[in-house]
This record gives C-alpha cells, structure tokens and sequence, in this order.
C-alpha cells in the first residue's frame, strides 16, 4: 500500500522519508510539477485491515506535524504478484 504524506518542502520531505524508512516503508519525495506541492511516499506491503491502515497513517500523521506536514492518504495497486504463482 501507498500512504500519502503532505510536507510543506523538500527538506521536511527528506526527513520524513529517512524517518519512514526506520520504520519499514520505501519511500520517495516528490514535488507537483503544477501546484509545487510535496509529497513523500510512504509504501509498505501489508494485509490492508480497518485497523492497520487506521494505525499506520496515525504514526505517519504524528511524524509529519513534527515538521509541518500531515498524512494525506493512501492507496493502492492491488494485490502482489506472488512468486511461483502462489495463489
């Protein structure tokens, strides 16, 4: 799953990619070409229950209003392809 960060710049974004990254997610900032906007992208793969997407954007919200930011949603692709076709 892709969880959403909005950070007000490309400093704040850094830190919290490093910050997300100690806690297990891949991540990646990037600024809207349009609105100048930045977003860190936070991705983790998980079973996506009510509980653990509730969990998970409550930790990354309070790591992003330390610098200005604040979790902004999430998504996903659908599910993972499984090697040696495990389905």
């Amino acid at each position: 799953m892709d969880f959403f960060v909005a950070i007000p710049n490309e400093r704040g974004g850094r830190i919290m990619a490093a910050r997300a990254a100690e806690l297990g997610f891949e991540t990646s900032v990037e600024q809207d070409a349009e609105t100048g906007d930045w977003t860190c992208y936070c991705t983790k793969i998980l079973v996506p229950t009510y509980e653990a997407v509730v969990a998970i954007e409550s930790q990354l919200d309070s790591l992003a209003r330390n610098m200005g930011g604040h979790a902004d949603g999430f998504g996903t692709f659908g599910n993972a392809d499984l090697a040696n076709d495990e389905r």
